[in-house]
């Protein structure tokens, strides 16, 4: 997921975005948050007044948050336990169904997005086994790459994330520069499937090293705005996101790319940067759908959550949150097993 307190700014386009939101928002607790009172009431009316102020996304997920209020307060008791308080906020938070959405517990946790929804179907390990030629692992075991085993002049990418580890801004994440060793090794194919279903994002940072390799020409793909006041519409200025030309030389052959439901977040930004590009053919399902930074706060007993602050567009104004990116009717593929890999066929099939 993209947490993005702790970035270093100078690396990420979204980042300046929420900076300016952290020093232009003064008429209610964004950053800072308000003194913590250790009570059910207390808490639930402390989350819920976070998300009035903070959480971006209410009209695009179509949820009526004072109803929300009025319909889960009753609940709420300073005698309940922890496990009937955590049961009411799933009541209050599942309706937004957004993944990026969620209460870590010292009991559970729950995900708005996630914990109602089955996954696609897809098994790295069982891709390698039937497809890939002795593939190898770099950039911290995140790249897997080769060749097809029935097409040496097909090559094979999966990323399995864009960010490694902690991201706090001491953590180096310079395994992403291990891309040049995947495309030098495959240079000479007349194709590569680079497939990032089950990527569940990371850093914007990595996004624009990896992509900008596969640029065929610089790009605005999407504009994000984040929230910079307590109002439903009150927005900081748009931030334009693009992909550009990055390393040597770049991969212009055919590139099928291939992504689930479980394409997420910085995933899903990756998707749109190189879908943006006339040589990139998405074949897949549709990826998740939860493109906003999230910011993560602190209940006063320890838990913690987190709160969807930026609305994305692409370059027309259309919103993909809660939708995804979604490849062309011929190549929308759902998996119906792990086993029997219908998308990473479809792939091959547009690699002849």
């Amino acid at each position: 997921m993209m947490i993005f307190f702790m970035k270093k700014i100078k690396s990420f386009a979204f980042g300046f975005s929420i900076l300016f939101a952290f020093m232009t928002f003064q008429s209610c607790s964004f950053f800072y948050g308000e003194s913590a009172e250790l009570s059910y009431t207390a808490m639930f009316d402390s989350l819920w007044r976070e998300y009035d102020e903070t959480y971006a996304l209410f009209d695009v997920r179509g949820v009526d948050w004072q109803n929300q209020y009025s319909i889960c307060r009753p609940l709420i008791n300073d005698n309940m336990t922890d496990k009937e308080f955590l049961d009411v906020l799933k009541r209050l938070l599942y309706p937004l169904n957004d993944a990026h959405v969620y209460v870590k517990a010292s009991i559970g946790c729950l995900n708005s997005g996630e914990d109602n929804v089955v996954p696609d179907n897809f098994s790295l390990a069982q891709v390698c086994q039937d497809y890939v030629e002795s593939p190898v692992k770099c950039g911290n075991q995140i790249i897997t790459y080769g060749r097809l085993r029935n097409d040496s002049q097909t090559g094979y990418i999966h990323i399995a994330a864009f960010s490694s580890g902690q991201t706090g801004i001491n953590q180096k994440q310079n395994w992403a520069d291990d891309i040049d060793l995947a495309l030098e090794s495959l240079r000479d194919t007349n194709a590569i499937i680079l497939d990032v279903r089950g990527n569940r994002g990371g850093l914007t940072g990595n996004v624009t090293r990896i992509s900008g390799r596969f640029c065929s020409e610089n790009k605005i793909y999407a504009i994000s705005r984040t929230k910079n006041g307590c109002g439903r519409n009150d927005f900081g200025n748009a931030v334009s996101l693009e992909i550009k030309k990055n390393g040597s030389w770049q991969y212009t052959k055919p590139v099928i790319l291939l992504t689930n439901a479980q394409t997420m977040s910085a995933g899903e930004e990756f998707t749109m940067a190189l879908v943006s590009q006339p040589h990139v053919i998405q074949v897949g399902n549709h990826t998740c759908g939860v493109f906003s930074l999230s910011l993560e706060r602190c209940l006063a007993n320890g838990w913690k959550y987190s709160v969807s602050v930026q609305k994305v567009t692409d370059t027309e104004g259309n919103i993909p949150e809660g939708k995804g990116i979604v490849p062309a009717a011929e190549n929308l593929i759902l998996n119906t097993s792990a086993s029997d890999d219908l998308q990473m066929e479809r792939a091959i099939q547009l690699c002849d």
